[in-house]
């Protein structure tokens, strides 16, 4: 089986065991042009007059804002989403990778695009005109004139073409609550629903206050499937262990330095101790560090590494998420089946078997049994192909 996935801003194709790495010229460009912009301004923000000055060094362009929103095959075409820093667009080109040429659908620094999905020609895709907002809208690639379905101040995310109802779009959706500066404060638990594209009508399915439903997809049998995760994330075991008594002075006196360390800042001008790094940034290399440990998964901080070791000796192939975020299969009559725990990502495939990540690995699921497809880090918006 051949895929397109995307893993870390970038997009990868997959044939067989063959990886190769499909470029985004968008984010490609734009790391050429920040890079250009620092070489010529390394003068302004070196040497002993500008540590004087206290001149803030050039962005790295290694560390900018750069995310792949979505990606899909519409035909012979590869469309994918891409953010970088407050400019989103959608983009189109071939499968090749050394045919570089993209053709560009739809670009504004006042939109946000979230996933999408291509059928018979037609694209859903989630599109946002404000802060914290998404809506499900209907287009045709590559023109980029749509048409929105959904509205309110909701988030509705990853919409997905019915492959047993004519018409029929899948979605998560979730009410925002602002705090009096209009930001969102709260997500509420995040409920799968559809939409009838000719009637445009809207009808909720699956709800539960303590669960969020996302990545809500059928198949042609009518069955429906969804990735179910505990309502703001994984909970953190309560009470108190030999470790935190053992390690209570030492936090104790880490607090009262930290907490003297901001006064020093606030009131002297000058922090207690620097960050202990060269480019001027206090903490800069631990907050790095902690990124490849905790990732942030719809919405939810996952403790990667920690998930990691702690279900090891669960599952031969084992993966990034907790084994609380679980695949769902959901029969016409109700019935709920756990397809796979610890899941990051899935797609059903046209004859029926499902493509699953779970942040180390992609695995194959065909009538109850399992297959290893390939070790890829972080792996989302599978989408199988032939060509």
């Amino acid at each position: 089986m051949n895929i397109f996935y995307t893993s870390e801003s970038k997009i990868y194709k997959l044939e067989g065991q063959n990886k190769t790495e499909i470029t985004c010229g968008k984010i490609v460009k734009y790391k050429e042009a920040l890079e250009s912009i620092r070489r010529r301004s390394d003068w302004k923000t070196s040497g002993q007059a500008a540590a004087f000055m206290g001149a803030a060094p050039t962005a790295d362009p290694e560390n900018i804002y750069a995310r792949l929103n979505g990606l899909a095959i519409n035909g012979d075409r590869l469309v994918y989403g891409v953010t970088v820093d407050a400019s989103a667009s959608l983009y189109h080109r071939t499968f090749e990778r050394a045919d570089e040429n993209e053709g560009l659908i739809l670009s504004s620094n006042d939109l946000s695009f979230g996933a999408f999905d291509c059928l018979d020609g037609k694209m859903a895709v989630s599109i946002g005109h404000a802060a914290g907002e998404l809506h499900i809208a209907v287009m045709t690639p590559p023109a980029s004139a749509y048409t929105e379905y959904t509205d309110g101040d909701t988030t509705e995310e990853n919409p997905w073409w019915s492959r047993s109802v004519p018409d029929r779009i899948y979605f998560s959706t979730a009410g925002n609550a602002r705090n009096e500066y209009g930001a969102v404060g709260a997500v509420s638990p995040r409920a799968g629903a559809y939409l009838d594209v000719k009637a445009g009508e809207m009808k909720e399915i699956l709800s539960d206050e303590k669960y969020d439903y996302i990545k809500i997809k059928d198949d042609k049998a009518g069955n429906i499937y969804c990735i179910r995760q505990p309502y703001g994330g994984e909970k953190q075991e309560s009470g108190i262990k030999f470790s935190d008594i053992i390690l209570f002075p030492y936090r104790i006196i880490k607090g009262f330095l930290g907490w003297l360390n901001f006064m020093c800042t606030i009131w002297g001008g000058e922090a207690l101790k620097n960050g202990g790094n060269d480019n001027g940034a206090p903490g800069f290399m631990k907050a790095k560090n902690r990124s490849q440990k905790d990732i942030i998964i719809d919405g939810n901080i996952i403790k990667a590494e920690e998930n990691a070791k702690k279900h090891q000796n669960d599952d031969d192939m084992t993966g990034l998420m907790p084994l609380s975020r679980v695949l769902l299969k959901i029969e016409a009559d109700g019935e709920e089946t756990v397809i796979k725990k610890g899941v990051l990502d899935y797609t059903v495939c046209p004859d029926g078997s499902l493509l699953i990540s779970n942040g180390r690995h992609i695995i194959s699921v065909k009538d109850g049994t399992e297959t290893h497809i390939a070790k890829a880090y972080l792996a989302m918006n599978l989408t199988p192909f032939e060509e």
